[in-house]
Order: C-alpha cells, then sequence, then structure tokens
C-alpha cells in the first residue's frame, strides 16, 4: 500500500511538473510475451531446455515524460505470469508453479520514442520486482534494458516493439527474463 501511494506520489509530482514546464507526455499500454532465462542451471549439464523455463504473458502501462533533450524519464507497471513448469528426477514427475511477477519502476529512454516517422530507441531502467510462487517470494530490486523501434501510426498514436531483459538480483545470483512487447502510446501533450 505504501508502494502504490508513493508511485502515485511521484507520479502526480512529474505531472505536475511537466504540465508546467510544456514538455512532452505520452501513456501507453503493452504486451507480450516474457521467458525465464538461465535460472536454476548446472553448468556442467547444461542444455537449452533447462536453461529457457516456459513463457508467460505479460502486460502493463507506461508514461513517457521528454524531461530533457536527449533523454526521456518513463514510469511504469508490469505484470507477467509464467506458465507452470513440468520436471522429472528419478522418473518422478512434479509441477513447479510459475512465477507470478509484478513491478514499477523508471526507464530512461535515450531519444525520443513516440511520435512523427520511424524512431529507434535504447533505454535502461530500474524497477521493484515481486515475484510469488508456491513456496518462493523475492521482493527486490531489477534492472531492466532493451531496444525499442516505435512507428507513428495515426496523429499522436504510435506503436512500440521491445525487446528487453529484465534481470532481478537475488543475493549472489539473479533472475533473468527475456520479453518482447508490442505497445500502443498516446501523446497527451505534443
Amino acid at each position: 500500500m505504501v508502494r502504490t501511494l508513493l508511485l502515485a506520489l511521484v507520479g502526480l509530482l512529474l505531472v505536475a511538473g511537466v504540465a508546467r514546464a510544456g514538455t512532452r507526455v505520452s501513456a501507453g499500454i503493452f504486451g507480450g510475451s516474457s521467458v525465464p532465462v538461465a535460472q536454476d542451471v548446472e553448468v556442467s549439464s547444461l542444455n537449452w531446455s533447462d536453461a529457457v523455463g516456459p513463457s508467460g504473458s505479460q502486460f502493463g502501462l507506461r508514461a513517457d515524460v521528454k524531461a530533457f533533450p536527449v533523454v526521456t524519464l518513463e514510469p511504469f507497471y508490469m505484470s507477467t505470469s509464467y506458465d507452470d513448469d513440468e520436471e522429472t528426477f528419478n522418473g518422478l514427475s512434479y509441477t513447479r508453479d510459475g512465477w507470478d511477477v509484478t513491478a514499477w519502476g523508471l526507464n530512461a529512454v535515450f531519444g525520443t520514442p513516440d511520435g512523427p516517422g520511424f524512431h529507434f530507441f535504447p533505454y535502461v531502467g530500474l524497477g521493484s520486482f515481486s515475484m510469488e510462487r508456491t513456496g518462493d517470494e523475492i521482493d527486490e530490486i531489477g534492472w531492466n534494458f532493451g531496444l525499442g523501434f516505435g512507428y507513428e501510426v495515426a496523429r499522436n498514436f504510435s506503436l512500440q516493439l521491445r525487446p528487453e531483459v529484465n534481470m532481478v538480483v537475488t543475493g549472489e545470483t539473479s533472475r533473468k527474463f527475456g520479453t518482447v512487447s508490442l505497445g500502443l502510446n498516446y501523446v497527451i501533450m505534443p
């Protein structure tokens, strides 16, 4: 509850400051697919099927605030639900629940993710990740980075394709997820 309140407060402060400054603001939704990568893998018996877990669906919200000439700040919220994994050890099969992940944070987008024409933009971000499944709960800080491709399909509407990697630090290791999402952004304040 406190996290949600703080996030809402930061969002309101950003919007108020931007409205006063007359900066470019857009908001959007996105959805896609995500895959756990290189988790719980023994290097001596590395196998592609062991390195990549069952995929999951992802959706979320973004708000782009062009605060500086070269950098766009982008608060985000995302939710991902991964499929269960059927595993066999010594002839015994069992099902391990997939992760349910929620995250919110801030990306720094280098360039402009929306507007007239085609856009290519790298980005990096930091967020709070909450991961849950039966018997496991992880609440940690995570990093994400990727490359985005945007194209304005109509006045003030742009489509964005984003391949991305999310890494959540868990002690001496990390949980890594590869994601591809497609989003629709609307420019609120051009």
